[in-house]
């Protein structure tokens, strides 16, 4: 089990020589059988808490996985983030395809990967749990489960207002407010934040791009009627980007990746925009303590829009913008359940559906978009439009021809997912010292998916991928409009697909124990079964496809202690895939395709150690061989062999303390750094050279003076402090073409941030 990196100094407990106490705090968590300590919980499980996010000033996803061995997550758009564990990320590629990653909002999903990122404000803590979690998570838990739990109202008066500002132009202000209105029966919470920084790379073309423009807002309230035993809490949740453009970048344009700067397409916005917004109502009625049944009601509403230059040069050939619209829905009905002092468990069951739409935009203008079509991208990257006798020498042609700049061309994705499942999980103690847990989740699932593509304005394609003979034969080639040949679209052929649906039923699993060594010290092992399911997709041609689902073995073995000064943790894995789900560039579609066998096997441990009433360490490490195995599950020789899963890198690990001094009775001045280093990975599972990133370290620092009795605290923090050159991105649409495109990650950043807590 990978343990918290929250643990921090506490305030009881018995004081050193010096007077401070030293014991590292204790952490619960909510992943199982309701709220249980982190030792109770036998799999692979790291918490990173509100004192480690403000001490490090963690704002964001990204920077939150260096505390987590075995999870990386590189965001190039917020509408397509991926989040890896264990060398298994999430891929939305169609409207039907379903998580391997489970992302959970105060214990109600949130599914897609693209309602995932949520700015860290106002969080009591973040739960990321390792290995198939479908018995508790749902059948979206394949490689894992991200739970983000919200700081709750209370029955005390307070809350806190920070503002920031720093270099990019950065703004940042935030705060929350608690309230009692009636004493021990009614509480809310009101928490905002709006967080703004200038993009990091110049669009020579105008603006600048891989910027940030965040506004959210959560509200939450929590009821308890007094000499009652029912409980409710419900939290509605609203998050608003509106962040410039990404920045594809493409070597051959003019500039290097790590320039900062591009030109792309004149007078265009590029953008990336979402919107955001949960409603959860969480009923509870207590038998007792520790029998109580509950009603998880959820609504989430997802909108993700983005619009690219997907060539990433000034020449207007591939110019996209992806729109994407989610709707779910969750009831869930559950028994959390003690019997005696032997046996806990929980019972239950829930529906969940969701109604995604995917629309493409595409507008190429051919003028450019000719020379990628015949492979001489050189003349695009200088900006040279193509004409009937430029293009004759290299294509054998005689007559006169036209290329249009203006052309539009949409395709839609329409999908409805749903799912029904009854879950059971239980946890029995054998002997004092040893308790197996146990717990199956059968899923009954439906899938439907529609598709219609059409020339939406302009002028019809003269360079169509897609063309019919005068027999009404149609073929794909790219080619030049001749006397038999209609073309009609570049990139989608016109199609309107009726809708086909299929269901399927699943069982997932887990089995484990776990043996206490002492009252701070266990040993455990354990199986699951994970499962990802089939998935529905369409090609640029219109035609369907549907991919089998992948499945997934997990073996683990840990062993973890928590003692006052000490916490420290280690986890072995061992991962058999069956049918894996890879993602590659296959002709112009980016699509699924069974990829077959493919195995991983690991380690994780993380620790943190009280050194004194003034400093303690803290780190973790992590290694990870996951590969495409050499046969298939047939004995014939696989297509991937050997080649690495993306997103993985062989080694990783991060490394902090927290220094802290009181300079007065009312001063204390903390330094907190981290130091997160990845080995090299891929960016396609197809390990093309290239599209890859070599090792790189990140260094970041929050250095915090506190005045105790005022409340305030100053700090300044920095972060990518050695100025590390990294990429977010490799590969891209670009590469459909055979010119690649690059995104850049952060340069060194800087600000400060004053907060009042009341």
């Amino acid at each position: 089990m990978s343990l918290s990196l929250s643990a921090v100094i506490a305030q009881t407990q018995e004081p050193d020589k010096q007077g401070i106490v030293i014991e590292l705090e204790g952490i619960t968590v909510s992943s199982q059988h309701g709220e249980q300590g982190l030792l109770d919980v036998p799999a692979a499980i790291t918490v990173v808490g509100a004192r480690t996010l403000e001490s490090t000033n963690t704002a964001s996803l990204e920077q939150l996985a260096g505390f987590v061995p075995g999870l990386n997550v590189l965001v190039q758009t917020q509408g397509r983030p991926n989040l890896v564990i264990r060398g298994l990320t999430s891929d939305e590629v169609s409207p039907s395809a379903q998580p391997r990653v489970s992302v959970y909002f105060d214990h109600a999903p949130t599914s897609r990967a693209s309602m995932a990122l949520t700015e860290l404000y106002d969080m009591e803590r973040v739960e990321v749990l390792k290995g198939p979690q479908g018995t508790l998570f749902g059948r979206g838990s394949q490689a894992g489960a991200i739970h983000f739990i919200t700081q709750k109202p209370t029955n005390l008066f307070g809350g806190y207002a920070a503002i920031g500002a720093g270099d990019y132009g950065m703004k940042h202000l935030e705060g929350a407010l608690n309230i009692p209105v009636i004493s021990d029966v009614l509480s809310t919470r009101i928490a905002g934040i709006y967080s703004y920084r200038d993009g990091y790379v110049k669009n020579n073309s105008g603006g600048t791009l891989n910027g940030k423009n965040t506004a959210g807002m959560r509200f939450s309230t929590s009821f308890t009627p007094k000499n009652s035993r029912f409980k409710a809490d419900l939290t509605i949740n609203y998050q608003n980007d509106n962040n410039s453009g990404t920045a594809f970048i493409n070597p051959l344009g003019g500039t290097k990746v790590f320039d900062y700067e591009v030109y792309l397409d004149h007078d265009k916005e590029f953008y990336n925009k979402r919107e955001v917004l949960g409603t959860i109502l969480n009923a509870r009625y207590y038998t007792n303590e520790q029998n109580y049944f509950s009603a998880i009601s959820s609504y989430f509403n997802n909108t993700a829009d983005a619009r690219f230059d997907g060539d990433g040069t000034s020449g207007a050939a591939i110019d996209m913008t992806e729109l994407v619209s989610a709707a779910q829905f969750m009831q869930e009905i559950r028994y959390n359940f003690s019997l005696g002092n032997r046996l806990t468990g929980v019972a239950g069951a829930s529906f969940w559906r969701e109604d995604v739409s995917q629309t493409y935009d595409f507008r190429p203008n051919e003028q450019y978009a000719a020379w990628l079509i015949f492979e001489m991208p050189t003349f695009l990257i200088h900006g040279t439009k193509m004409t009937f006798q430029s293009a004759m020498p290299h294509i054998g042609l005689t007559e006169d021809l036209y290329f249009t700049s203006d052309h539009e061309e949409v395709s839609t994705y329409n999908a409805v997912n749903s799912a029904f499942d009854l879950f059971f999980d239980a946890c029995y103690k054998l002997l004092p010292k040893l308790s197996f847990t146990a717990g199956v989740r059968a899923t009954f699932e439906n899938f439907s998916i529609k598709n219609r593509a059409y020339h939406s304005a302009g002028e019809p394609s003269v360079i169509g991928q897609w063309f019919v003979f005068s027999d009404n034969v149609r073929e794909p080639s790219f080619f030049i409009n001749a006397p038999n040949r209609e073309a009609v679209n570049f990139f989608f052929y016109p199609v309107e697909n009726p809708k086909v649906e299929d269901a399927y039923f699943a069982l997932t699993w887990r089995a484990g124990l776990k043996y206490d060594l002492s009252e701070r010290s266990n040993l455990f092992a354990g199986y699951s079964r994970g499962r990802r399911p089939n998935v529905f997709q369409y090609n640029s041609m219109g035609e369907l496809s549907v991919i089998d689902a992948e499945t997934l073995h997990s073996f683990d073995v840990g062993y973890k202690i928590a003692d006052r000064r000490f916490i420290f943790d280690l986890s072995l894995y061992y991962q058999l895939y069956s049918n894996f789900q890879s993602s590659m560039w296959e002709g112009m579609n980016y699509i699924i395709v069974n990829g077959g066998k493919a195995t991983s096997y690991g380690a994780e441990l993380s620790g943190r150690l009280a050194l004194n009433g003034y400093l303690n360490i803290f780190g973790n490490y992590a290694f990870a061989h996951a590969t495409f195995d050499d046969k298939d599950s047939e004995g014939k020789p696989q297509a991937m062999a050997g080649r690495t899963l993306r997103l993985t890198p062989r080694n990783s690990f991060l490394i902090g303390f927290n220094a802290g001094v009181d300079i007065s009775r009312n001063m204390r001045i903390t330094l907190t750094p981290t130091y997160s280093w990845k080995s090299h990975f891929w960016f396609e599972d197809a390990n093309d050279e290239g599209i890859e990133q070599d090792a790189y370290g990140l260094l970041n620092a929050n250095l915090a003076l506190e005045f105790k009795k005022q409340g305030l605290t100053v700090s300044l923090f920095g972060t990518n402090l050695l100025g590390e050159k990294y990429l977010i991105g490799a590969g891209n649409m670009g590469a459909m073409f055979g010119i690649p495109t690059f995104v850049p990650g952060a340069p060194r950043m800087l600000g400060g941030k004053l907060t009042w807590k009341f």
